[in-house]
């Protein structure tokens, strides 16, 4: 079980790497109106044109990939709820890398995901 745990782990660093990189991308990017589509469409276009989303693509696309061999080591239902700990790993991603503010509220909610993910590996 510790073996899928820690590929569980390693496969939402990858994919909290590709959040990020998606993030930082469409911030230099202008944002669409959402309520005009050829503004949309134009955005599509640019974020189809950034390497950094493209390199997101390819860490989230290894996050699956360590994904599915956790999945060959242990059940969905075990595993699934573990996978919540991109939650956390997103939040502390966020405020290193984005600069983004945690307040209690954030705080709170990433203390009840732990607790839920306790929960589930000791039962």
């Amino acid at each position: 079980m510790i073996k899928a745990l820690l590929l569980i782990f390693v496969a939402e660093l990858w994919g909290t790497g590709g959040q990020v990189l998606f993030k930082r991308s469409v911030n230099e990017l202008e944002a669409p109106n959402l309520r005009c589509a050829v503004s949309y469409l134009n955005f599509v276009r640019c974020i189809l044109k950034t390497p950094k989303i493209w390199l997101g693509f390819c860490l989230i696309a290894i996050g699956v990939v360590v994904w599915l061999t956790a999945l060959a080591q242990t059940e969905l239902s075990l595993a699934f709820p573990i996978k919540s700990m991109q939650y956390i790993l997103t939040l502390v991603a966020a405020r290193l890398f984005l600069n983004e503010r945690i307040d209690a509220m954030k705080i709170a909610g990433t203390l009840l995901v732990i607790a839920g993910i306790v929960m589930i590996t000791v039962s």
